[in-house]
């Protein structure tokens, strides 16, 4: 018995040695279960973004608001002036072998009249323009002959078929306008379906076929052919070409023509000394 009591503070001592040998044992830093478990709901719980993953989807498709999507071009800023579009340029007008003028006397060539004297031209650029008619009494004055043994009265018409005002035969119808051929005809270049009445005068409208030509001129030679007149077209009885070496005439020779659609057309000159050259000395490059 004393011998247990003895033992007894010895059996006290190993067991409290031994209970704190287990508490040694275990890790100083180990979290207890619950706390482990409060850590993995977290982590569970957690949004992508709070993260800081730049790689989400959402940010990869849409830029931020700090920064300008790409584009292919840049917009041009509308308070800077645009440069228009820049016309084709005209161009350059053709120069043609001309008399050459300096007053408007220079343009008087022979004899002249009423409606072809001085105050019918005006000398612009060194050029020579005919103006036309001026007014009914240089018709009359021209045509007195005419309009007595006719009775046909000629006025001085603005719209005349050439592109300036000519002389023409004042009328009611067409038919007062056929005053070359007998009444009533068809088949020469100037009789009833060759005119107009407009405005009370007659207008020429030009020939209709070959053969109209023909007849007037009475050979086979001429033929009715389109021309031009001061920005008008009008088909007349001429005589057609085949080569330039038809065109030559007692004033211009064949050098300053081509043959163009089988008529006769002025080519462009190359200098004052080319056209004084191959037609005189008073004309020039114009």
């Amino acid at each position: 018995m004393k011998k247990l009591l003895f033992m007894l503070p010895f059996i006290f001592i190993f067991a409290v040695s031994c209970g704190d040998s287990k508490k040694t044992d275990e890790p100083e830093n180990q979290e207890k279960p619950a706390d482990q478990t409060d850590s993995a709901d977290t982590s569970e719980n957690q949004e992508p973004a709070d993260t800081g993953d730049t790689t989400e989807p959402a940010e990869q498709t849409e830029p931020s608001g700090d920064t300008e999507p790409a584009e292919p071009s840049e917009t041009p800023d509308k308070d800077e002036p645009q440069e228009e579009p820049q016309e084709p340029e005209e161009p350059a007008a053709e120069k043609f072998c001309q008399y050459r003028c300096t007053t408007v006397s220079d343009c008087i060539q022979g004899e002249s009249n009423a409606t072809n004297d001085e105050d019918n031209y005006k000398c612009e650029n060194h050029k020579c323009v005919y103006l036309g008619c001026l007014n009914d009494a240089e018709c009359e004055e021209v045509y007195e002959s005419v309009t007595a043994a006719t009775g046909t009265v000629y006025r001085c018409n603005k719209n005349g078929a050439y592109g300036y005002p000519e002389c023409t035969p004042a009328c009611s119808s067409a038919a007062d306008c056929n005053n070359l051929c007998e009444a009533g005809t068809t088949q020469y270049a100037y009789d009833l379906d060759n005119y107009k009445c407009e405005s009370g005068l007659c207008v020429y409208t030009g020939c209709n076929s070959d053969s109209e030509c023909e007849a007037t001129m009475s050979s086979s030679d001429y033929k009715c052919l389109t021309q031009e007149y001061s920005g008008k077209t009008l088909n007349i009885c001429n005589i057609p070409c085949e080569t330039a070496a038809d065109c030559g005439n007692m004033v211009y020779p064949a050098e300053v023509y081509i043959c163009e659609n089988r008529q006769c057309r002025m080519k462009s000159c190359e200098s004052d000394e080319w056209c004084a050259e191959n037609i005189n000395s008073k004309f020039s490059c114009l």
